[in-house]
């Protein structure tokens, strides 16, 4: 006789499925450069439900809820991750080093990742609409830019870029439409899409300084002069949505100054440090300026911000 209702078995797959799917997407995450960023990427989310609680004025509580949105949000950019592999799979594994077995092989392991990412994803978001829907339309863009536009028009850089850089601000508006759905009012647009501008400019920066002086392709095959005025634009942006954001949230005078100082003191480092003429690319070690490095500096000065404005409630 048996001991388990019938309906035990539905369920004891349905979980087995998903720790082969959590397992799979793990190991997709550890091979990974982004396995290294997940703790800038989990801050980037906590900042934005913070400032939109704040924004809100509403009685923003850390709870475990929070888990699945960090979660789904990680998720997102290992997603676009992978989608760049799978697009580069031809360039990075050329016909004249790998037989097809093994570019197939590789194309199959990246396709099972990507699907894990989706069901996770879904998973996560189940019953959070507003959530699904803002995640969706990321994942669309994503898949959209390099498999759509890209081989529409090859040879549209500018309008490409706004495609491809699309796709990881629809990422951070993520955040905005999880806090929604864990109980926060509507903000007004040009509120919520500061919060996403601002954490979308680190991820600019980030992108387009972490090959600086290196010789490697750079975005969009730019020139060393036009990374460098790339990264400046990018800082001033950065300097204009924390102003904003200081103002929209109420935030202190002490961190609407250190909204001013942080993208200054960045941009005077940044140009003075900047080797003259043709050495641009000479393979000189990457400064400690470029990558995650000015992210760090944004998220920790907001958290300290933003959690002690929380614990003086």
């Amino acid at each position: 006789m048996n001991a388990h209702p019938a309906s035990a078995s539905p369920m004891v797959a349905q979980r087995s499925r998903s720790v082969v799917l959590a397992i799979a997407l793990c190991r997709a995450v550890l091979r990974l450069p982004l396995a290294s960023q997940t703790i800038p990427i989990a801050g980037a989310f906590l900042c934005s439900y913070l400032l939109y609680g704040r924004i809100g004025g509403d009685n923003t509580t850390l709870g475990w809820n929070l888990l699945g949105g960090i979660g789904s949000f990680v998720t997102l950019f290992v997603q676009l991750r992978l989608i760049d592999d799978l697009d580069d799979l031809e360039r990075d594994h050329p016909a004249s080093k790998y037989n097809p077995l093994q570019r197939s092989a590789l194309r199959a392991r990246l396709l099972a990742s990507l699907a894990a990412c989706a069901t996770l994803i879904s998973i996560l978001n189940f019953s959070k609409w507003h959530a699904l829907m803002a995640a969706a339309a990321a994942t669309a863009l994503a898949y959209m830019a390099p498999f759509g536009f890209k081989r529409l028009f090859p040879r549209g850089l500018v309008a490409g870029s706004l495609v491809f850089e699309g796709a990881p601000f629809l990422i951070f508006t993520y955040c905005y439409f999880f806090w929604r759905d864990a109980g926060g009012r509507q903000l007004r647009s040009v509120a919520a899409a500061c919060v996403a501008g601002l954490f979308w400019t680190g991820y600019e920066f980030w992108k387009f300084s972490r090959k600086v002086h290196i010789a490697a392709m750079q975005p969009y095959f730019l020139s060393p002069r036009g990374i460098r005025a790339a990264l400046n634009a990018l800082l001033v942006l950065a300097l204009a949505a924390n102003l904003a954001l200081a103002r929209f949230a109420g935030l202190s005078e002490t961190y609407a100054t250190y909204a001013v100082a942080l993208p200054l003191a960045w941009m005077v480092w940044l140009n003075a440090s900047w080797p003259p003429g043709a050495s641009e690319q000479s393979g000189i070690r990457r400064p400690l300026w470029a990558g995650m490095t000015f992210v760090g500096a944004l998220e920790l000065g907001l958290l300290v911000e933003l959690l002690s404005m929380l614990g003086s409630k």
